[in-house]
């Protein structure tokens, strides 16, 4: 059934491990970059910033008591980075497989073909839909002008279509190219990386100036979960707020502590 000879084979498996090479390499530097200045805005030392998956978890973690009530964190390390994990390892296997060619090829490994097909898509259906919700949770506590929420509002349009998209407008125009929306979403999704990047320095610069100050994380000891809810919705999910402000919070940057 498969006609794979050891170069071919050697081949598919150069290209696709150098295109996610590539790719991972691309979103570690991005996510080290950002999670660096949000390091410098919360307050924490910015060497975790290397951790992979932790400086995102460590953000979120932040965030609660400030502009979320829960570590939104912990749905990021179950929904993204354990996906993420499995699947990394489902193709670590298959790369070292040993090659067998021709109707063997599917014999000896169908079982493991189909099995993989399932976790890469279930895998990254989980994963495309929590990066939806993400860009909400992650983002928007820095997006401070219509612009630039705008701008979020079509990355989460695009992500959605993507996901959901390409197969609905399939069944009306059977040959819609299905891969357009994917490469507007890529090409967009730069722009939007832009956007949030310049967004946190923004924040940085404005605390380090003295204009704006860190919210304050509430003591969910004293306060019951009605408390907790009303007053992070009344900060507008806002991570900084002006230094002139009715909040009665005066926290400036000085040293990155833990």
């Amino acid at each position: 059934m498969f006609n794979f000879d050891n170069y071919m084979l050697e081949r598919l498996y150069n290209i696709f491990g150098g295109i996610a090479i590539l790719y991972g390499s691309i979103a570690y530097i991005i996510s080290v970059i950002f999670s660096k200045i949000m390091f410098d805005i919360l307050g924490v030392k910015p060497i975790l910033s290397l951790i992979p998956f932790y400086n995102t978890y460590r953000i979120y973690k932040e965030y609660k008591g400030r502009v979320w009530k829960r570590n939104w964190g912990v749905a990021y390390l179950l929904t993204f980075a354990l996906p993420m994990a499995v699947i990394g390892v489902f193709v670590f296997t298959l790369i070292n497989l040993p090659i067998i060619t021709g109707d063997r090829f599917y014999d000896y490994y169908a079982l493991t073909l189909i099995l993989g097909l399932v976790v890469l898509v279930v895998g990254g259906l989980i994963i495309s839909v929590f990066n939806f919700i993400l860009l909400f949770t992650m983002y928007l506590p820095i997006f401070d002008t219509k612009g630039r929420r705008v701008v979020l509002y079509i990355q989460a349009a695009l992500t959605l279509l993507v996901v959901f998209g390409n197969s609905i407008i399939l069944k009306i125009d059977p040959h819609f190219d299905s891969l357009l929306l994917v490469k507007i979403q890529m090409i967009f999704s730069v722009v939007f990386t832009i956007v949030y990047l310049l967004s946190a320095r923004e924040v940085r610069a404005r605390i380090r100036g003295g204009e704006y100050v860190l919210q304050e994380k509430l003591d969910y000891g004293t306060m019951d979960s009605f408390e907790v809810y009303a007053t992070l919705k009344a900060r507008e999910r806002k991570l900084v707020v002006p230094r002139i402000s009715k909040t009665t919070n005066y926290y400036v940057m000085d040293d990155n502590v833990i």
